[in-house]
Parts: structure tokens; C-alpha cells; sequence
């Protein structure tokens, strides 16, 4: 019998620390290929090393996250509220990215798909960031309706639906029976529950098939240094440091907190690299 193993990542947000982990980690089991859902950049330092990570292993399938979403409309269409903090903050991560990334990954960005489909080994698998048409939102948050679910799947085909977005590792199914996987977190983990926020590791799927089978769902919880992930932020000058370390220690995110970001965009007058930032692309 002959078994396929792939592994299933997701949401690494620029932390190129856990993103070589997770790889070494899935280098381990000898993976055939993976599959990358979607946000893989913006939120760390290292959104292009991410990136890079990827293209030198075999990875077959790249979705666009909600975050590559926003990248591609706020350099489309060069628009942005300046007075609310958090926008602002979007604005410097993707001002922070682009100055990284070069041509050929902004035309990737740009390209990325929304949704993917797999007919391996007898079984159909579908994959999305989120829902197969919005790749935002809280809809399939783990204690969401079941009519929620229901909706993930594109037709009655399907066998299996891996979706990411949430940052929460889950196994569930919709009422048809169809299996729903979802592989966590790469560079944020995330629970409600505080004693599993407290797990701060990196989190991603192993899957394996064969011969029409599911052989087996592995959910891997990978450990890496979050302190050298920090520095690596210092030395490369990402902005909002002290937000992202806040994040990676406890799990609490700030990107919808005003005051903090105003704060930051104040003393940094991040506001106006912004406006520096939009004449830039209108100029290109």
C-alpha cells in the first residue's frame, strides 16, 4: 500500500521563526507536499522569508488569506481612512512588505487563488481560507452554528473541506458527514480558553492517505523561540514591536485596540509614513 502524507499550514503571518519549525518538523514524516492556506504574510517580520520558505519545498497549492486580500485592494486602490488607527496599521504592515517583496511576489500576492481542489487517492478534498467565497469573517469560528459548516463545502463531492483563518486546530464535519479539518496556526495560535492560549506553539496538520482511506489526521504542536523571533522584528526594524510581542507571548491581538495603535502611530508618526507610502505607489 502505498501512502501519500501532506502537510496542511496556514496563517503564519510573517513569523519566519515558526515557519522553519514547522518545516523542519513536517521534513521529519517525510511529507510528500503541502499545502499552504492562506496568510502567509503580513503581521511579523519575515512575510517574504515565509514566502520563500515555501517555494523551496514542494508546494503545491497557495490560497489567498484575508490579509493577502488586503494587501492586493489597499495597493490597487491606494485608499485608506488615516484617521482610524487601525487602518493606518494595516497600511504600515503592507508598506513594511512591500518594500521586501519584489516584482515577482506582488504579482504572486496578486494571483494567489481563493480556493483549491484535490482528487487524491480516491477522495475529493477541498480547501479554503475561510468560506469557498469570503475569506474573512467569523462565520466558521469553532463554536459556530453547524448550518456554518454546512456552507464550506462547493458541492456534495467534497469528502473532505480543510479551511484556516481561525488560528484554532479543528475536527469536525457537516451534516452530510463530510469531514471538516481545520490545521491552526503556524505563527499565532489561538483558543478562547485561556488555559489553551497559554500553548503558544506553532500549530499545523499532517494528512495522510491511501488507497481511498484516511489514514490518519495528525495534528502536530511545534515549539519555537518567540524571543528570537522578537529580535529578528528589533533588527529588521518592524514597526509595532512591542504589539507583536505582546501577541506572541499571550495570544491577545491589538489590531482592532485604537488606543494602543494611536498611541504608536503618534510617536512613531506612523501616519505620515503612510502618506509618504501612498505617494510611492502612486508614482509607480
Amino acid at each position: 500500500m502505498t501512502t501519500h502524507t501532506i502537510a496542511v499550514l496556514s496563517d503564519s503571518h510573517g513569523n519566519g521563526t515558526a515557519m522553519r519549525a514547522v518545516l523542519a518538523d513536517a521534513e521529519k514524516f517525510n511529507v510528500d507536499e503541502i499545502w499552504s492556506l492562506g496568510d502567509i504574510a503580513f503581521g511579523g517580520p519575515s512575510s517574504e522569508d515565509c514566502y520563500q520558505l515555501l517555494s523551496e519545498v514542494n508546494t503545491t497549492q497557495y490560497l489567498k488569506g484575508n490579509w493577502e486580500s488586503a494587501y492586493n485592494m489597499f495597493t490597487d486602490t491606494k485608499k485608506i481612512n488615516l484617521d482610524d488607527p487601525t487602518q493606518v496599521y494595516y497600511a504600515m504592515l503592507v508598506a513594511y512588505d512591500y518594500d521586501r517583496f519584489g516584482p515577482e511576489r506582488d504579482k504572486q500576492l496578486h494571483e494567489l487563488p481563493m480556493t483549491g481542489r484535490k482528487e487524491m487517492d480516491g477522495l475529493t478534498i477541498s480547501l479554503t481560507h475561510n468560506l469557498p467565497n469570503i475569506n474573512r469573517g467569523h462565520t466558521l469560528f469553532p463554536v459556530e452554528a453547524q448550518e456554518n459548516f454546512d456552507a464550506i463545502t462547493p458541492d456534495e463531492d467534497v469528502d473532505i473541506a480543510i479551511y484556516a483563518h481561525t488560528h484554532t486546530p479543528l475536527w469536525r464535519y457537516t451534516s452530510s458527514e463530510q469531514m471538516v479539518l481545520n490545521p491552526g496556526s503556524v505563527g499565532q495560535s489561538w483558543f478562547t480558553r485561556q488555559k489553551f492560549l497559554a500553548d503558544r506553539d506553532a500549530s499545523y496538520l499532517l494528512l495522510t492517505l491511501a488507497d481511498g482511506k484516511v489514514m490518519d489526521v495528525h495534528f502536530r504542536r511545534v515549539l519555537f523561540s518567540w524571543e528570537t523571533e522578537i529580535q529578528i522584528a528589533k533588527d529588521r526594524h518592524f514597526p509595532y514591536v512591542s504589539v507583536y510581542q505582546h501577541l506572541l507571548e499571550t495570544g491577545n491581538a491589538s489590531t482592532h485596540n485604537a488606543e494602543v495603535l494611536g498611541k504608536i502611530n503618534d510617536a512613531h508618526n506612523y501616519r505620515q509614513t503612510v502618506i509618504d507610502f501612498l505617494k510611492e505607489l502612486e508614482e509607480k
